[in-house]
């Protein structure tokens, strides 16, 4: 019966959040400061980890590969990816890291873009791991970073003081 609980987790938890980020980026209204065209230009984008919700919407024409942990929030994190056509090296700088940067650079070679949570799941947070730079020194990408950012909007509604 477990199996089959985590299997149909695997299933429902990325398709629910695939949809919840779309129903997300259709409602919001979005400023996007200094953005870079990421279907033209091979690149490698990197963003702090707790940043992570939205990027998915960056993802245009240019196939990307995005280096996530092998733990199990980190298989959710990957199907979800790959509902937005974004591939990923599985691995980390704890566990996984070489195989998973080798993996990236292969991809890279055939005109993937990378992408990066350079302080990881474990932290410290706000401070980057070497991978991003490995991968920039090894394939000569520009390494962009991203954001991500909400706030609450205050509703007026006539006749009411808010």
């Amino acid at each position: 019966m477990r199996k089959f609980k985590e299997k149909l987790i695997l299933y429902i938890a990325p398709l629910l959040t695939s949809k919840i980020i779309r129903f997300i980026k259709m409602t919001s209204r979005s400023v996007i400061i200094n953005e870079v065209d990421v279907s033209k230009e091979q690149i490698i984008l990197a963003f702090w980890h707790g940043r992570m919700l939205m990027i998915p919407i960056l993802k245009k024409d240019r196939p990307a590969s995005v280096m996530i942990s092998r733990h199990k929030d980190g298989e959710l994190i990957s199907r979800t990816m790959e509902r937005f056509g974004i591939g990923s090296s599985r691995g980390s700088t704890t566990r996984g890291g070489i195989s998973a940067l080798k993996d990236m650079l292969r991809l890279a070679a055939k005109g993937y873009s990378l992408v990066f949570t350079p302080d990881g799941p474990k932290g410290p947070r706000f401070v980057a791991q070497i991978g991003a730079i490995q991968a920039a020194k090894a394939t000569g990408l520009p390494i962009y970073p991203v954001t991500y950012g909400a706030r609450k909007k205050k509703l007026s509604v006539p006749g009411t003081a808010l």
